[in-house]
């Protein structure tokens, strides 16, 4: 059973207190409007004052730009028969490496 609540009009209030809550007030007031006028990093602001929190947005390291179009070099091909893809490692694309690394982790034979 939860304990009953005190009364706070009950409760005498110092000068001290009032003055206390006073000028706690006044300095979250002062705190929020600096935070507002100067933006807030913390939410995904940069220092351009752009927003980077974008929603829809992929995860991880971007793919390499392509300096040819969408050639990729025979030497950075997956090295997977009939895959197309660029290898990111161990000679694997992203796609492979993440296949043979989930059958060696559950105790698989490497091929």
């Amino acid at each position: 059973m939860a304990r009953p609540r005190k009364e706070l009009s009950n409760v005498p209030l110092t000068p001290a207190m009032v003055n206390w809550a006073e000028a706690l007030g006044d300095a979250i007031g002062r705190g929020m409007l600096r935070a507002l006028n100067t933006g807030m990093p913390s939410l995904g602001s940069n220092s351009t004052g752009h927003n980077t929190v974008t929603a829809g947005r992929r995860r991880g390291r971007p793919p390499k730009m392509l300096a040819s179009g969408n050639m990729i070099s025979s030497d950075r091909l997956c090295t997977v028969d009939g895959c197309t893809r660029e290898q990111r490692s161990k000679g694997l694309c992203s796609a492979h490496y993440q296949a043979e690394r989930r059958r060696q982790l559950s105790g698989g034979k490497q091929a």
